[in-house]
């Protein structure tokens, strides 16, 4: 395309995508009571508001507002290649009317419409790299959506339709398995999430936003789908395991998080943490619903929804905001920035909001859901029954060891990239975001805030979903949701009240600063660990601040560093060495690798046997697929 007319392809596609997704918003506050179809030649597309998918039109249609303002000016890096916009548009538009699609067909098309243009995404950069992880992204994408259909297929076997109206009640346990585990692929969990880690951080930065902060939820909406609307009750060890599988998920991701150097990479890592807070809450809300205790499905499914809302948030933003640093400081590896405070000012304002909602420090918005996770969780413990207390107190510890170690990962991040001296010439000549950008960016983070500070009217707001999924009437009363928290003493929290603490200290501290210091004003290098020297090697690095902890946790990584010398000077000194470490994904290494080999072994045999000139041969692999499909049917699909 001639790059004269390539500015007004991204500014025609960017106002597309805050118009359409606004439209969708407004839509959304009508009153659908019924379906409505459209109907083509082929197909037929079946479409339905209800709660649930008004909160994900919503939060879809929000975020991508945000992220559309934000790419803007961002995007004009991208003009030369165009087609950024045009399959940014339409990942998004396929993503809304997934969630309020009605029948199997509509979904799976829509849902096939959005691994496309998200792989044509991961790909969009077109260099090795980007090339590997679009290859596995499509791969376990595809993987999923065969296990997503097969569950569809067994619901349409048992009622004869199509359409979800008639799903209600009837999806059994194996149906409900089969879906969790296709949807767990799309979410990125445990051990599932091998190509999240690829995917994310070699797309452009405002994909990864909308990858990280939304996409991954479309699983959530799916599995929310067949556990509280789709299941025939029954099953409350899958409460259980989707318990376990989100708490060892929530360490091991931010674990893996807190060693990474670079920064989209770390960011993730994270999005497999919060992937796993969310199973938790779904899996002990799941669980109360079958053993009947409705005040604690109540407030864990209270938790999950809010941590969709904070975890799409705070990480849209700061995806947003690691696209800046790159753009302005030609970098993600934060062992090349540093002192970028002084540099990008606003900047370094707006990521530090987003680092302290992620890492749940009150009074922001990630503390909220995790509150009420803690709660459910201990209220759990206290339902007497053995199993549910057992796993509910590891959940708990399992919890607070991985909101330490985001503690430590987010510190990390934000300190060796923002604090300290610039530790290359780029981060020495990095210069302040233009300004809508730093709009893009700042919306997200200011709601991260108010929703923080004032979380009952972003509560009230989901008295529908909360109660469509639990089963309850809404009530008449708006604020419902809040006298029901109230109405449990163990559950308050009062955010106004620690933020106005918080900002009491902070004045008092200042005040008192003013009172007794000797000068008005004072005026220091930066702390250097007492080196007067302008060597910006001379400080801490990422690689020394997580060092201790990897080894302490040395079980959860797979190493390997190496020692490189370069000319000898004399026998004892050298004149440079370099240290290299790699860190290895363990399930990567001991789970994937092994049976992508043995894959190919069996390949090979039966690519062997296939190829048989005897025609017995053949009829016999015929009769024995013919009989695998039979006893699918008999014991499985009936």
């Amino acid at each position: 395309m001639n790059t004269k007319y390539n500015g007004i392809y991204r500014y025609f596609f960017g106002c597309l995508s805050i118009l359409i997704p606004a439209f969708f918003i407004a839509l959304s506050f009508y009153d659908f009571k019924q379906e409505f179809i459209i109907k083509s030649a082929l197909l037929s597309f079946s479409f339905k508001f209800d709660p649930l998918s008004v909160f994900f039109v919503i939060f879809i249609s929000a975020l991508s507002v945000f992220i559309s303002i934000f790419s803007i000016k961002y995007g004009d890096k991208y003009d030369k290649k165009p087609s950024l916009f045009f399959y940014s548009f339409f990942f998004v538009v396929s993503m809304i009317i997934l969630v309020i699609s009605n029948d199997i067909l509509t979904f799976l098309i829509f849902w096939e419409l959005m691994s496309i243009f998200s792989f044509l995404l991961v790909i969009y950069e077109g260099n090795e790299e980007s090339r590997k992880a679009g290859f596995l992204y499509f791969l376990m994408t595809h993987i999923g959506t065969v296990l997503i259909t097969a569950s569809f297929i067994m619901l349409y076997l048992k009622t004869s339709s199509l359409s979800f109206d008639y799903y209600k009640g009837t999806a059994g346990v194996i149906i409900i398995a089969i879906a969790i585990l296709g949807f767990s692929i799309k979410a990125g969990i445990m051990p599932f999430h091998t190509w999240l880690p690829y995917a994310h951080p070699v797309a452009p930065a405002n994909i990864s936003a909308i990858m990280s902060g939304i996409m991954v939820n479309m699983a959530i909406y799916g599995i929310l789908k067949f556990l509280f609307i789709f299941s025939s009750g029954g099953g409350a060890f899958l409460g259980i395991a989707l318990l376990t599988l989100g708490a060892l998920s929530a360490l091991l991701g931010i674990m893996y998080a807190m060693v990474q150097k670079d920064i989209k990479k770390l960011l993730a890592f994270s999005t497999i943490e919060n992937m796993g807070i969310i199973f938790m809450g779904m899996g002990v809300s799941y669980w109360a619903k079958i053993e009947n205790f409705k005040s604690l499905e109540y407030l864990a499914m209270l938790a999950v929804l809010l941590h969709i809302i904070n975890h799409g948030l705070s990480k849209s933003s700061l995806f947003m905001g690691s696209g800046l640093i790159d753009k302005y400081a030609h970098t993600r590896n934060m062992e090349r920035l540093g002192g970028l405070s002084k540099k990008m000012k606003q900047l370094s304002v707006l990521f530090l909001i987003g680092v302290m909602s992620i890492s749940a420090l009150p009074p922001l918005n990630g503390f909220l859901s995790e509150w009420y996770l803690y709660i459910s969780l201990i209220g759990s413990v206290f339902t007497g029954n053995l199993y549910m207390v057992y796993f509910s107190v590891i959940a708990i510890a399992l919890l607070s060891l991985s909101g330490a170690a985001a503690g430590a990962a987010f510190t990390k991040l934000f300190g060796i990239t923002f604090l300290g001296k610039p530790r290359t010439v780029n981060a020495e000549n990095a210069v302040e975001p233009h300004i809508i950008e730093r709009i893009g960016l700042a919306l997200p983070v200011l709601l991260c805030v108010f929703i923080g500070i004032y979380p009952y009217q972003i509560i009230s707001a989901l008295n529908a979903v909360m109660f469509y999924l639990t089963g309850g009437t809404v009530s008449v009363n708006p604020l419902s949701a809040v006298q029901i928290i109230h109405a449990r003493s163990f559950s308050l929290y009062a955010p106004g009240l620690i933020a106005i603490a918080f900002a009491a200290v902070l004045l008092i501290l200042f005040f008192y600063l003013r009172a007794f210091s000797a000068n008005k004003k004072r005026i220091f290098e930066t702390w250097s660990c007492g080196l007067d020297e302008k060597n910006s090697k001379a400080q801490y690095s990422g690689s020394g601040f997580s060092s201790s902890i990897m080894k302490v946790f040395s079980s959860f990584y797979s190493s390997v560093s190496e020692i490189n010398f370069e000319k000898d000077v004399k026998k004892y000194f050298r004149l440079k060495s370099v240290y290299t470490e790699e860190i290895n994904d363990i399930f990567e290494k001991y789970l994937y690798i092994p049976i992508g080999k043995l894959y190919l072994k069996l390949s090979d045999i039966f690519n062997v046997l296939a190829n048989s000139e005897n025609i017995n041969v053949s009829l016999g692999y015929l009769f024995l697929s013919l009989i695998v499909c039979f006893v699918i049917y008999i014991f499985i699909i009936r």
